[in-house]
């Protein structure tokens, strides 16, 4: 499926975040553990401490470190960790890996002092420098992500990063993604909330292929995995036909009644908080329709009802940053 590539630094009103609160309010009902949004938007530039890294369940001898949010990792312990080779080069400061994904090998060079990044020969701006601490290099989360394609999740209680390294996909052939942005990328500014600089609220368009045999409905979610935001929902659609074969861009607010759960509610960080991970996950069900009780909130609001009736699924992540 084509993807487009770029980077995008755009502005967010405080204003989205107090909108996201009167929605989450609206759905009380919803039977999710307590969160406050409200209160990590007021508090998270105080949240600088060191954050536990686990990979596959095993924790890394070298914690991370949490500046405003934005999530640096160490360079050698993680990317060996994935089983890369990792090489430094101490008179010129800058760190290098190798490591095999997707069976093919990725490259991914850094050097302290810089926010940019060398991903498989392509330059990257990220939302924060790399930064040598005492001789190790610590680098941003998405770094590691884009070279080496583990899969991340943040427990905001524990102040746990869960990386798992890349495993075989268990969609057997069920692929997703967008035509106006690729995994890892920046998603383009239009898709952002009204509140943002250019922010349109459309939603992006959407594509699959591959379900497997059985099939009878479609669910899509999108969900903002940072700390700030703790998996709040930005869009969720259940119950599309099986004939279904995507969604087309800007059709929020039009779709049959009863399949938006949750209308699309474009990205709006708040300042300073860098970049913010955006998961959509697409869902191939065994059943035609999926009832709530009442529209989700988080993603662990619906996650649970849909992993029970899914025959495959995919998901991709990418980005969108704030004001800084």
């Amino acid at each position: 499926m084509p993807r487009l590539r770029g980077i995008h630094r755009w502005a967010a009103s405080a204003a989205v975040l107090s909108l996201m609160m009167a929605a989450g309010a609206a759905n009380a009902e919803a039977p999710v553990k307590e969160r406050d949004v409200m209160k990590n938007v007021g508090s998270y530039l105080q949240w600088n401490s060191p954050v536990t890294v686990k990979l596959d369940g095993q924790e890394l001898p070298v914690k991370a470190e949490m500046e405003g949010t934005k999530i640096l990792v160490p360079f050698r312990a993680a990317f060996e960790a994935l089983g890369a080779k990792v090489t430094w080069d101490e008179a010129g400061g800058s760190a290098s890996a190798v490591v095999e994904s997707g069976g093919a090998a990725h490259s991914v060079k850094v050097r302290a002092g810089e926010e940019e990044a060398v991903v498989d020969g392509s330059p990257y701006t990220y939302d924060h420098e790399a930064v040598n601490r005492e001789g190790s290099l610590y680098v941003p989360l998405r770094v590691l992500t884009a070279a080496s394609g583990a899969r991340f999740e943040w427990d905001l209680a524990s102040r746990t990063l869960l990386l798992e390294a890349e495993a075989g996909d268990p969609a057997a052939g069920f692929e997703a993604g967008s035509p106006a942005y690729e995994a890892h990328g920046d998603i383009p500014a239009r898709y952002a909330h009204g509140a943002s600089a250019d922010g349109k609220d459309v939603n992006p368009p959407l594509q699959w292929e591959g379900a497997p045999q059985g099939t009878k409905s479609y669910a899509v979610v999108m969900y903002d995995l940072h700390p700030i935001a703790d998996n709040w929902i930005h869009w969720s659609v259940l119950n599309l036909p099986a004939s279904s074969q995507g969604i087309p861009e800007g059709v929020t607010g039009a779709l049959p009644e009863g399949t938006e759960t949750n209308a699309y509610f474009g990205m709006g960080p708040p300042p300073h908080s860098g970049d913010h991970p955006y998961r959509v996950v697409v869902y191939a069900l065994d059943t035609e329709k999926v009832e709530l009780k009442s529209a989700p909130v988080f993603f662990e609001d619906v996650e649970p009802v849909l992993e029970e009736h899914a025959l495959a699924k995919s998901e991709w992540t990418a980005y969108f940053r704030g004001a800084e």
